[in-house]
C-alpha cells in the first residue's frame, strides 16, 4: 500500500509552490502577484465579514496590511 506523502509545515509548502512548477519562476512570480492581490482585498474589507470563531476579522486585517506594506516594500 503506497504512504500518504508526508505533511510539512506552511513555509516549507510555500516554498515547494514557489519551485516546483514546469514553469520555472513564473511560479513565484504567480505566489507574490497572489499575495498581493489578496491583501489588498482583505485589507480593505469590513472586519465583521471576515470574523470567523478563530480569527478576529481585525486581525486577520492585520495580517493582510502588514504582508501588503512588506510586499509594496519589496516591489517598489
Amino acid at each position: 500500500m503506497p504512504r500518504a506523502p508526508k505533511r510539512t509545515d506552511n513555509v516549507t509548502f510555500v516554498k515547494e509552490l514557489m519551485n516546483f512548477s514546469k514553469f520555472g519562476a513564473l511560479s513565484e512570480i504567480f505566489v507574490i502577484d497572489a499575495l498581493a492581490k489578496w491583501s489588498e482585498i482583505i485589507a480593505n474589507s469590513d472586519p465583521a465579514k471576515l470574523e470567523t470563531p478563530m480569527i478576529s476579522g481585525e486581525a486577520w486585517i492585520g495580517v493582510a496590511k502588514e504582508i501588503k506594506a512588506k510586499l509594496d516594500e519589496r516591489l517598489a
